[in-house]
């Protein structure tokens, strides 16, 4: 029987054509300006184009950086309140983690700010930054649709017409992947990696040697 990656937990053979192609798109948000801060987690797993999964976790910050600044709950809607009970990261970071390095790529909208968040995250707690590869779809949005007013997620989710809860990281990542499969589809790459070829770009690796 033919291992796949959600059943085996690898990751799989970027050379086997007759896996599924698996891009997980993640997202933040956060309670204040700290970059450990993260006080909910989206992540949502597309193969071969289709949604397979779309895990939701509230994270409590930790001390001193798990206070809400008043224009982050405005964005999000979330108070200290709904982390009353919430894990802390490391509670999490085994399922989140596993679906980032089983994946052949990594997205997110303004990815700066999510791998950020994420190694800070890690570090504080002093747990290992995995390897993997990764893309921002803002980046990428800049070159396929120039003429756009912005780039903003909720800009491209409309362009599209993908309709969503802004601010909430689950339906954010899904809105990100959906806007990466629509791009793709734009200029008729198969894979992420063909995308940011036609635009002149290269993925991003995220390892534990980065700084």
């Amino acid at each position: 029987m033919k291992l796949t990656a959600r059943t085996s937990g690898l990751r799989p053979d970027a050379d086997d054509p007759r896996r599924a192609m698996i891009i997980t798109s993640i997202d933040f948000e956060t309670a204040n300006p700290s970059r450990v801060s993260i006080c909910a987690a989206g992540v949502a797993v597309f193969e071969d184009g289709e949604l397979t999964e779309a895990p939701y976790w509230l994270v409590r910050p930790p001390k001193p950086h798990g206070w809400f600044h008043d224009d982050f709950i405005e964005c999000h809607g979330l108070t200290h309140l709904d982390f009353l009970d919430a894990p802390e990261f490391p509670a999490i970071a085994p399922a989140f983690l596993e679906r980032l390095t089983r994946a052949d790529i990594v997205i997110a909208h303004n990815a700066a700010f999510d791998i950020g968040h994420l190694r800070a995250t890690l570090n504080h707690f002093g747990l290992a930054c995995p390897e993997f590869d990764y893309l921002c779809t803002y980046r990428v949005a800049e070159r396929i649709w120039p003429d756009l007013p912005d780039h903003k997620l909720k800009t491209l989710a409309a362009h599209i017409g993908h309709a969503f809860n802004h601010h909430h990281a689950q339906a954010d990542a899904e809105a990100a992947g959906r806007v990466l499969l629509a791009m793709m589809k734009h200029v008729n790459a198969n894979t992420p990696r063909e995308l940011l070829r036609k635009s002149g770009m290269e993925p991003k690796r995220c390892s534990p040697e980065m700084e």
